[in-house]
């Protein structure tokens, strides 16, 4: 996985693509790591909106897609990843998903900013949500060399950050679509 981070995600995606058993591969050691965890993303994700009215949500990076299944009953959820592990995710490079503009009330990246051009993730979250819209961020703390940076270049983006709090070993990060424009393209860096 180490070796997704230094790549651009349209690379890896062609890979993938080519060889879904890797990833595959990939995600079922992930399920076994997630079960010594004390909190993960997906089910924190999954308690936050698994109430409240209809909205519609694109999981990025969805990985098997557990926060479409938990809640699908209630919420339009949108997954996204390189395979699609069931129907209610579509294979994509996250850089590019099949969503029109404004389409989003909540974007979700829970572990998800893997590849050296995911700034052009938060581009495309940007161009599906809403005005308006709630934008989450879950990455590993260690990544972070500089979290205020990281908010800033979000801000610069035309992104209200609300909170950038500890989850476990995660920062999480919750933000609203303040400017219809993208103010920045500068790359937004860890």
């Amino acid at each position: 996985a180490e070796a997704w981070f230094d790549k651009a995600s349209d690379s890896t995606h062609a890979y993938f693509t080519h060889n879904p058993s890797t990833w595959q591969s990939y995600h079922a050691t992930f399920r076994q790591a997630r079960q010594s965890w004390e909190q993960t993303p997906a089910d924190e994700m999954v308690r936050l909106y698994d109430r409240g009215d209809r909205l519609v949500i694109g999981d990025f990076g969805c990985g098997e897609g557990m926060i479409g299944q938990a809640l699908a009953a209630r919420h339009t959820v949108h997954g996204f990843d390189h395979v699609a592990a069931n129907s209610q995710v579509t294979a994509c490079d996250i850089a590019h998903v099949p969503l029109a503009k404004a389409s989003l009330d909540v974007a979700i990246f829970s572990l998800a900013l893997m590849g050296n051009n995911f700034t052009s993730y938060l581009h495309e979250a940007h161009r599906t949500l809403r005005q308006g819209g709630t934008l989450h961020i879950v990455e590993m703390t260690r990544r972070f060399t500089d979290v205020e940076g990281f908010v800033a270049g979000l801000q610069a983006m035309g992104f209200s950050v609300k909170t950038c709090e500890p989850m476990w070993k995660f920062t999480h990060i919750v933000a609203t679509k303040s400017s219809d424009l993208l103010l920045s393209d500068a790359p937004v860096i860890f």
